[in-house]
Parts: C-alpha cells; sequence; structure tokens
C-alpha cells in the first residue's frame, strides 16, 4: 500500500473516530446533546461557518469515494493478467502465476520444507513476487535464496511472458532436518 493511500485511510479513520465519540457523548450526556442541536441549529445562519463544513462534509465524502474505488479496484491484481494474440485474449489468473512460483522454488532443490506465495502489482505491466518459506536448519540462506529468486524469476517470465520486477524471500523458519526411522 502507497503512502498516500495509507495516509487516506489514517485521515478517514481519525475522522470515523472523532464522529463515533462526539455520537456516543451526545448519548451519554443530555449537555453535550443540547449543545450540539444549539450549534446545528445556529449553524445555517452564519455563513462562514456553514461554507467550512460544506468543504469538510465535502473532502470526508471524496476521501471516503476514492479510498473505496481504490480498495475495490486493487483487489488482487484484479484477478486475471491479460495478454492479446492475434487469435484472442490469454487470461492468466493470479492463482496460476503463485503456483508456478511456488513450483518454480520447490524444484530449485534449494531446502525449502514449504512455501507460500503472493503476487501483488508493479510499477508499468510488471508484477512482484513474494515468497514466505520455511527452510530446513543444513540450507546456506543467502546463496540458496538468492538462487530460488533467480529461478522463479525465470520461470514465471518464461511460463506466463509477464515480466517480474522483484522477487522477495522471507524466511519466516528455519526447522531441523528430521532423521527418518524405519519400521
Amino acid at each position: 500500500m502507497n503512502r498516500l493511500v495509507r495516509f487516506t485511510l489514517i485521515v478517514l479513520a481519525f475522522i470515523l473516530a472523532v464522529f463515533s465519540l462526539v455520537l456516543m457523548m451526545m448519548m451519554l450526556f443530555d449537555s453535550v446533546y443540547a449543545g450540539m442541536l444549539d450549534f446545528l441549529i445556529t449553524l445555517p445562519g452564519r455563513a462562514s461557518s456553514r461554507i467550512i463544513v460544506i468543504f469538510l462534509a465535502l473532502f470526508v465524502l471524496v476521501v471516503s469515494l476514492i479510498t473505496m474505488v481504490y480498495g475495490i479496484m486493487s483487489g488482487r491484481l484484479r484477478r486475471t493478467r491479460i495478454r492479446s494474440t492475434e487469435i484472442g485474449n490469454i487470461d492468466i489468473g493470479v492463482d496460476a502465476i503463485e503456483s508456478i512460483a511456488l513450483n518454480a522454488a520447490k524444484s530449485a532443490q534449494c531446502g525449502i520444507k514449504t512455501a507460500k506465495a503472493h503476487v501483488a502489482p508493479f510499477k508499468g505491466d510488471k508484477i512482484s513476487i513474494q515468497i514466505s518459506a520455511v527452510l530446513y536448519s543444513d540450507v546456506e540462506v543467502p546463496a540458496m535464496m538468492a538462487k530460488v529468486q533467480d529461478r522463479i524469476k525465470k520461470d514465471v517470465e518464461r511460463y506466463t511472458g509477464i515480466e517480474v520486477a522483484q522477487v522477495v524471500v522471507r524466511v519466516s523458519r528455519v526447522e531441523p532436518v528430521a532423521a527418518r526411522i524405519e519400521r
């Protein structure tokens, strides 16, 4: 989430928190309720206050609508990446890209026990892939994870035709290699 969207969400959350607090105070204390009613009744008589309240309400409305549209439109890369050919369109789903990335990570044979992938949009028509992995304890982490990054980038670009801007590998845990007991 970029800084502008994060800032907008913080402002919107702050405004909603203040509104909720004032509403609660109005319901709990009659004097606050009477004061708010008096303020709202005398507000239309003051032109400067009315203009300020209109602009504040308009600002909150615009921020709310922008946040809602952004939240709806940015969900999961709009679920597919469309490639056009002479014959028609090819829709490559985000789940398919994530599966290719996971298969590439596991087939690199770099000591990955389990992994999860997440694909996000990047600048232009590129994508960013984030892998969260659990490794075995006998793995040289920096060298092997660099190999995994390279393998994921090459495989996703080769199989989908979508350019990969970055591959982020997060090692969440390292587990010991368990000895097998045969019965």
